[in-house]
Protein backbone atom coordinates (compact mmCIF):
# COMPACT_ATOMS: atom_id res chain seq x y z
CA UNK A 1 0.00 0.00 0.00
CA UNK A 2 1.25 3.54 -0.41
CA UNK A 3 2.12 6.48 1.51
CA UNK A 4 0.46 9.85 0.04
CA UNK A 5 1.42 13.16 1.13
CA UNK A 6 -1.23 15.81 0.36
CA UNK A 7 0.11 19.63 0.09
CA UNK A 8 -2.40 22.28 0.01
CA UNK A 9 -2.05 25.60 -1.57
CA UNK A 10 -2.56 29.55 -1.24
CA UNK A 11 -4.31 30.35 2.41
CA UNK A 12 -5.12 26.49 2.91
CA UNK A 13 -4.82 23.80 5.13
CA UNK A 14 -4.14 20.09 5.15
CA UNK A 15 -7.73 19.08 6.53
CA UNK A 16 -9.42 20.89 3.29
CA UNK A 17 -8.11 17.24 1.78
CA UNK A 18 -10.08 15.22 4.36
CA UNK A 19 -12.27 14.17 1.74
CA UNK A 20 -9.99 12.53 -0.52
CA UNK A 21 -7.93 11.16 2.51
CA UNK A 22 -11.11 9.58 3.31
CA UNK A 23 -11.55 7.77 0.75
CA UNK A 24 -7.74 6.95 0.18
CA UNK A 25 -7.46 5.36 4.02
CA UNK A 26 -10.80 3.35 3.41
CA UNK A 27 -8.69 1.85 0.32
CA UNK A 28 -5.68 1.13 2.72
CA UNK A 29 -3.35 4.00 1.80
CA UNK A 30 -1.49 6.30 4.36
CA UNK A 31 -2.49 9.45 3.76
CA UNK A 32 -0.40 12.03 5.91
CA UNK A 33 -2.40 16.09 5.24
CA UNK A 34 0.30 18.56 6.75
CA UNK A 35 0.04 22.34 7.46
CA UNK A 36 2.25 24.15 5.42
CA UNK A 37 4.27 26.36 7.47
CA UNK A 38 2.18 29.47 8.92
CA UNK A 39 -0.88 27.65 7.57
CA UNK A 40 -3.81 25.83 9.53
CA UNK A 41 -2.59 24.62 12.93
CA UNK A 42 0.92 25.67 12.31
CA UNK A 43 2.40 28.38 14.50
CA UNK A 44 5.12 29.93 12.27
CA UNK A 45 4.31 33.48 12.01
CA UNK A 46 4.13 34.51 8.42
CA UNK A 47 7.30 36.91 8.23
CA UNK A 48 9.55 33.77 9.55
CA UNK A 49 9.02 32.18 6.34
CA UNK A 50 11.52 33.68 4.20
CA UNK A 51 12.05 30.34 2.30
CA UNK A 52 10.84 27.74 0.61
CA UNK A 53 12.94 25.25 2.87
CA UNK A 54 10.88 26.83 5.94
CA UNK A 55 7.90 26.82 4.06
CA UNK A 56 8.10 23.07 3.23
CA UNK A 57 9.35 21.87 6.19
CA UNK A 58 6.61 19.61 7.54
CA UNK A 59 6.41 18.58 4.24
CA UNK A 60 9.95 17.25 4.79
CA UNK A 61 9.34 16.08 7.75
CA UNK A 62 6.91 13.77 7.32
CA UNK A 63 8.97 12.22 4.31
CA UNK A 64 11.80 11.83 6.70
CA UNK A 65 9.92 10.11 9.43
CA UNK A 66 7.71 7.56 7.35
CA UNK A 67 9.37 4.15 6.10
CA UNK A 68 9.56 3.93 2.79
CA UNK A 69 8.77 6.21 -0.14
CA UNK A 70 5.98 8.49 -0.80
CA UNK A 71 3.64 9.74 -3.17
CA UNK A 72 3.34 13.50 -3.18
CA UNK A 73 0.43 15.30 -4.44
CA UNK A 74 0.80 19.61 -4.87
CA UNK A 75 -2.05 21.61 -5.15
CA UNK A 76 -1.90 24.92 -6.94
CA UNK A 77 1.55 26.20 -5.21
CA UNK A 78 1.86 23.08 -3.40
CA UNK A 79 3.46 22.06 -6.50
CA UNK A 80 6.27 24.37 -5.29
CA UNK A 81 7.00 22.38 -2.30
CA UNK A 82 6.78 18.95 -4.67
CA UNK A 83 9.25 20.54 -7.23
CA UNK A 84 11.46 21.42 -4.02
CA UNK A 85 11.29 18.14 -2.83
CA UNK A 86 11.67 16.32 -5.94
CA UNK A 87 15.09 17.93 -6.21
CA UNK A 88 16.02 17.49 -2.45
CA UNK A 89 14.74 13.64 -1.33
CA UNK A 90 14.16 11.83 -4.75
CA UNK A 91 15.43 9.06 -3.01
CA UNK A 92 12.25 8.80 -0.40
CA UNK A 93 9.49 9.67 -3.34
CA UNK A 94 7.90 7.47 -5.65
CA UNK A 95 6.13 9.55 -7.45
CA UNK A 96 5.11 13.05 -7.90
CA UNK A 97 2.03 14.69 -8.67
CA UNK A 98 0.83 17.99 -9.47
CA UNK A 99 -2.88 18.71 -9.05
CA UNK A 100 -3.72 21.88 -11.46
CA UNK A 101 -0.20 22.72 -9.84
CA UNK A 102 2.55 25.22 -10.41
CA UNK A 103 5.27 23.11 -11.80
CA UNK A 104 8.63 25.31 -12.59
CA UNK A 105 11.27 24.61 -15.51
CA UNK A 106 14.76 25.02 -13.62
CA UNK A 107 15.76 28.97 -13.39
CA UNK A 108 12.23 29.63 -13.01
CA UNK A 109 9.30 30.23 -10.34
CA UNK A 110 5.85 29.69 -9.83
CA UNK A 111 5.61 33.27 -10.25
CA UNK A 112 7.22 33.51 -13.07
CA UNK A 113 3.83 31.89 -14.62
CA UNK A 114 1.20 34.20 -13.07
CA UNK A 115 3.60 37.03 -14.94
CA UNK A 116 2.33 36.05 -18.33
CA UNK A 117 -0.46 37.23 -20.73
CA UNK A 118 -2.02 33.83 -20.38
CA UNK A 119 -2.68 34.24 -16.89
CA UNK A 120 -3.20 38.12 -16.16
CA UNK A 121 -5.61 38.24 -19.23
CA UNK A 122 -7.65 35.66 -18.42
CA UNK A 123 -11.35 37.47 -17.81
CA UNK A 124 -11.52 34.83 -14.59
CA UNK A 125 -8.02 35.78 -13.11
CA UNK A 126 -8.90 39.78 -14.16
CA UNK A 127 -12.05 39.54 -12.10
CA UNK A 128 -10.62 37.81 -9.42
CA UNK A 129 -7.89 40.27 -8.65
CA UNK A 130 -10.52 42.46 -6.09
CA UNK A 131 -9.67 39.66 -3.31
CA UNK A 132 -5.80 39.72 -3.50
CA UNK A 133 -3.93 42.35 -1.36
CA UNK A 134 0.03 42.23 -2.32
CA UNK A 135 2.08 42.83 0.85
CA UNK A 136 5.45 42.96 2.69
CA UNK A 137 5.01 39.43 3.84
CA UNK A 138 3.18 38.09 1.19
CA UNK A 139 -0.14 37.13 -1.10
CA UNK A 140 -3.10 38.40 0.48
CA UNK A 141 -6.67 37.21 0.61
CA UNK A 142 -9.46 39.58 0.97
CA UNK A 143 -11.80 37.27 3.22
CA UNK A 144 -14.28 39.73 3.12
CA UNK A 145 -14.59 39.35 -0.65
CA UNK A 146 -16.72 36.08 -0.02
CA UNK A 147 -18.39 36.32 -3.60
CA UNK A 148 -15.04 36.54 -5.35
CA UNK A 149 -12.93 33.63 -3.58
CA UNK A 150 -16.32 31.53 -4.35
CA UNK A 151 -15.77 32.11 -8.16
CA UNK A 152 -12.65 32.04 -8.45
CA UNK A 153 -11.69 28.77 -5.99
CA UNK A 154 -14.60 26.92 -5.19
CA UNK A 155 -16.54 27.70 -8.42
CA UNK A 156 -18.45 24.35 -9.00
CA UNK A 157 -18.47 23.44 -4.47
CA UNK A 158 -21.57 23.79 -2.29
CA UNK A 159 -22.11 26.80 -0.46
CA UNK A 160 -21.24 24.10 2.69
CA UNK A 161 -18.14 23.54 1.29
CA UNK A 162 -17.53 27.28 0.58
CA UNK A 163 -18.31 28.17 4.23
CA UNK A 164 -16.00 25.49 5.90
CA UNK A 165 -12.97 26.41 3.68
CA UNK A 166 -13.82 30.24 4.23
CA UNK A 167 -13.32 29.64 8.02
CA UNK A 168 -9.76 27.98 7.75
CA UNK A 169 -7.89 29.75 5.24
CA UNK A 170 -5.28 32.03 6.38
CA UNK A 171 -5.28 35.72 5.26
CA UNK A 172 -1.32 35.29 3.89
CA UNK A 173 0.54 33.46 2.36
CA UNK A 174 4.77 34.07 2.53
CA UNK A 175 6.26 34.91 -0.45
CA UNK A 176 7.87 31.88 -0.38
CA UNK A 177 6.87 29.67 -2.87
CA UNK A 178 5.64 31.90 -5.09
CA UNK A 179 9.33 32.61 -5.80
CA UNK A 180 11.54 30.01 -4.99
CA UNK A 181 13.31 29.31 -8.30
CA UNK A 182 13.86 25.54 -9.73
CA UNK A 183 16.96 24.00 -9.61
CA UNK A 184 16.04 20.63 -10.73
CA UNK A 185 18.22 18.76 -12.43
CA UNK A 186 17.68 15.02 -14.95
CA UNK A 187 19.21 12.57 -12.25
CA UNK A 188 17.31 13.81 -9.54
CA UNK A 189 13.93 15.27 -9.81
CA UNK A 190 14.07 13.99 -13.46
CA UNK A 191 13.99 10.34 -12.78
CA UNK A 192 11.15 10.47 -10.75
CA UNK A 193 7.13 9.83 -12.52
CA UNK A 194 5.36 12.58 -12.15
CA UNK A 195 1.63 13.45 -12.90
CA UNK A 196 -0.12 16.45 -14.36
CA UNK A 197 -3.91 16.78 -13.11
CA UNK A 198 -5.38 19.50 -15.17
CA UNK A 199 -8.60 21.09 -14.12
CA UNK A 200 -10.44 21.51 -17.07
CA UNK A 201 -13.08 24.41 -15.67
CA UNK A 202 -10.14 25.60 -13.49
CA UNK A 203 -10.87 29.52 -12.79
CA UNK A 204 -7.84 30.35 -10.26
CA UNK A 205 -5.05 28.62 -12.22
CA UNK A 206 -6.31 28.81 -15.91
CA UNK A 207 -5.67 25.80 -18.13
CA UNK A 208 -3.62 27.92 -20.82
CA UNK A 209 -1.41 28.09 -17.46
CA UNK A 210 -1.62 24.59 -16.76
CA UNK A 211 -0.12 23.52 -19.78
CA UNK A 212 2.12 26.48 -20.30
CA UNK A 213 3.60 24.59 -17.54
CA UNK A 214 3.60 21.06 -19.16
CA UNK A 215 5.26 22.35 -21.69
CA UNK A 216 8.38 23.74 -19.69
CA UNK A 217 8.60 20.69 -17.52
CA UNK A 218 7.72 17.70 -20.13
CA UNK A 219 7.21 13.97 -19.28
CA UNK A 220 4.85 14.19 -16.92
CA UNK A 221 1.94 11.80 -17.40
CA UNK A 222 -1.79 13.97 -18.10
CA UNK A 223 -4.92 13.12 -16.11
CA UNK A 224 -7.84 15.43 -16.45
CA UNK A 225 -10.81 16.32 -14.72
CA UNK A 226 -14.23 18.43 -15.43
CA UNK A 227 -13.69 20.58 -12.31
CA UNK A 228 -12.48 24.01 -10.71
CA UNK A 229 -9.86 24.86 -8.67
CA UNK A 230 -10.64 22.98 -6.05
CA UNK A 231 -11.69 19.50 -6.97
CA UNK A 232 -10.95 18.01 -3.28
CA UNK A 233 -13.80 19.77 -2.48
CA UNK A 234 -15.86 19.23 -4.96
CA UNK A 235 -15.31 16.23 -6.77
CA UNK A 236 -13.04 13.92 -4.02
CA UNK A 237 -14.04 10.82 -5.60
CA UNK A 238 -12.73 11.81 -9.13
CA UNK A 239 -9.52 13.07 -7.45
CA UNK A 240 -9.23 9.95 -5.65
CA UNK A 241 -9.96 7.53 -8.59
CA UNK A 242 -6.76 9.35 -10.66
CA UNK A 243 -4.32 8.75 -7.29
CA UNK A 244 -5.66 5.13 -6.58
CA UNK A 245 -4.64 4.59 -10.27
CA UNK A 246 -1.16 6.24 -9.71
CA UNK A 247 -0.07 4.16 -6.27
Amino acid sequence: MATFILIHGSWHWGGCFVKVANILGAAGHAVITPDLASHGFDPTPTAAVTDISIYAAPVRTALEEIEGKAILVGHSVGGATCTWLGEEMPERIHALVYLTGFMAPAGKCARDFVMTPAYLKDPAIVESQGMLRLGKEGLGLDLSKRDLIARSLYSDCTEHDIDVALKSLVRTTPHAPFTAVSAITPHRFGRLPRHYIECLQDRGLPLAVQRDMQAAVPGAKVHQLATGHSPFLSAPEDVAEVLLGIA
